[in-house]
């Protein structure tokens, strides 16, 4: 029906984009007003310095996330509201012209949400619409042609989904990546932070998982289920040393926090705790990515 690709924002535009982390409860359908593809309508998101955002772009043959659904998008008009800081936002293409083109990428859509319902074990109620957060007509031709005709088609893919994935796994539960995994299903390497740590299951997709606080997939096979309260220690305090030009120091464990200071390529520090990608410096002056692009660890 479909294809399913990622195209995430920048880590660098987190505080423009998506600055805070979020859980979501619920799901706000958009249109998008033109006739660009999903593919386009991400690109263009992520590369301009708007703060305008979303998670997913659907059209009549992809969906496209731009943003981690761990983190929270600008597209429903209210603020600090609950619509922007609680909501998994879905824009659907070619609403301007209409047509078989825009039918189909409803479909989609309508698939695509199911399956989102699914793995998380949410009843229809949790599909809105960006009409009821700031009052514009919006999702626009959906509304147009009925929005309860949208929630039925929803329901009728939700009758066609599985509630976990064939091996088991579904979305809440917490699972520890084995010390063997070497990749993420995209291919890159696997950081090393990652390997032996416990995540939350926030995404189901046939062999792949989507884990809490990673922004790629891993394979099934490179994870173990652990049971809700388990805690896999880690070796604290351990030394990186950088090497990127110049790295910022954050005032507190948040992207979105107050630089403070730089480190830069070559200088060694020792790290005393991790919290949300960021290591806390033993001086106490701060927090430093712990991207694997940035550190490495000694």
């Amino acid at each position: 029906m479909y294809v399913f690709k990622q195209n995430l924002v920048a880590t660098e535009n987190y505080s423009i984009k998506c600055p805070y982390s979020m859980t979501a409860e619920f799901i706000v359908v958009h249109n998008t007003a033109n006739d660009a593809t999903a593919e386009n309508e991400v690109a263009y998101m992520i590369g301009n310095k708007n703060q305008v955002s979303f998670h997913y772009a659907v059209d009549d043959q992809e969906v496209v996330q731009g943003v981690p659904i761990n983190r929270n998008t600008w597209h429903a008009g209210d603020g600090n509201g609950e619509g922007n800081r609680k909501g998994i936002s879905i824009e659907i293409c070619y609403s301007k012209s209409g047509g078989t083109r825009f039918d189909q990428a409803e479909k989609n859509a309508a698939h695509f949400i199911a399956t989102l319902l699914r793995e998380r074990g949410w009843s229809i109620e949790k599909v809105k619409k960006h009409q009821d957060f700031s009052n514009k007509y919006c999702p626009h031709r959906t509304l147009d042609k009925g929005w309860n005709g949208f929630i039925q088609m929803i329901k009728s893919y939700l009758n066609d989904i599985p509630v976990i994935s064939s091996q088991g796994f579904k979305v809440g539960e917490k699972v520890r990546v084995k010390e063997s995994a070497t990749q993420y299903a995209t291919g890159q390497a696997l950081a090393w932070f990652v390997k032996g740590s416990i995540y939350e299951v926030t995404k189901v997709a046939g062999d792949k998982l989507l884990l809490s606080d990673i922004i790629s997939w891993v394979w099934i096979d490179d994870v173990e289920k652990v049971s809700a309260n388990t805690v896999i220690p880690k070796s604290y305090p351990f030394l990186v040393e950088i090497i990127c030009d110049e790295l910022n120091i954050r005032q507190k464990a948040d992207f979105n926090s107050k630089v403070v200071g730089t480190v830069k390529r070559g200088e060694v520090y020792t790290i005393t705790k991790e919290e949300n990608g960021l290591g806390k410096l033993k001086s106490g002056v701060g927090y430093i990515s712990m991207n694997p692009n940035y550190i490495k660890k000694k």
